[in-house]
């Protein structure tokens, strides 16, 4: 991340964020998964949370060792704590925690709605390890010749808390954390992305009322 307090190389070294970045849209914020089964998700549910293809669910299994319980072959069942600790590294430590985590994962496209950044902007400030926006899961390997983009996904509980300049929630141990005290510390103008982000999410909150 880049964390030079200097507005001038600020300036300089993030111009590709706000060149040709779109303006902020209202993005509606998306609703709860809500299990049909008591502390258990089905395929379809973890899809849908996951923001992936049915199809996908089984590497998506694989990958983070997700336990499956018993359940129809086309439609296992999984313990929500589970599929919560494996793939975000969280514990709901309340029926409001696991409400707000039980939001589905989102991808760049929502994020770059919230923020007026484009995607290729988000990419880049990710690949060059200098953005301060949360940090995505990544649901792909990823990897030479691979495109992480494709399973990356926002929490949208820390990418709002980020926006209001907020904690962020729900780190997990060992998680990048871009909101650095010292971040906070220093004047919006030394900190020109994290300005843009807190205007664009004005100006959303605005259109939504």
């Amino acid at each position: 991340m880049f964390l030079n307090t200097d507005p001038g190389l600020v300036m300089q070294h993030i111009r590709h964020f706000v060149a040709d970045r779109p303006h902020c849209t209202y993005a509606p914020r998306p609703s709860s998964i809500v299990p049909r089964f008591p502390a258990v998700m089905t395929t379809a549910e973890l899809a849908a949370w996951a923001q992936v293809g049915k199809n996908a669910v089984p590497q998506l299994v694989t990958r983070f060792g997700i336990r499956e319980l018993t359940g129809h072959a086309k439609n296992h069942r999984f313990a929500i704590h589970d599929v919560l600790q494996k793939i975000i590294g969280v514990t709901a430590m309340s029926q409001g925690d696991l409400e707000q985590l039980l939001m589905p994962l989102q991808k760049a496209a929502w994020v770059s709605r919230v923020t007026g950044l484009s995607t290729s902007a988000i990419g880049a400030g990710i690949r060059e390890n200098r953005s301060p926006l949360p940090a995505p899961v990544e649901l792909t390997v990823t990897g030479p010749r691979q495109a992480p983009a494709r399973g990356r996904r926002w929490l949208v509980v820390q990418v709002e808390a980020y926006l209001r300049g907020d904690p962020i929630p729900f780190l997990a141990p060992g998680k990048p954390f871009p909101d650095l005290p010292e971040n906070r510390a220093q004047d919006p103008a030394g900190n020109v992305f994290a300005a843009i982000c807190a205007d664009n999410a004005a100006v959303s909150r605005q259109r939504q009322w």
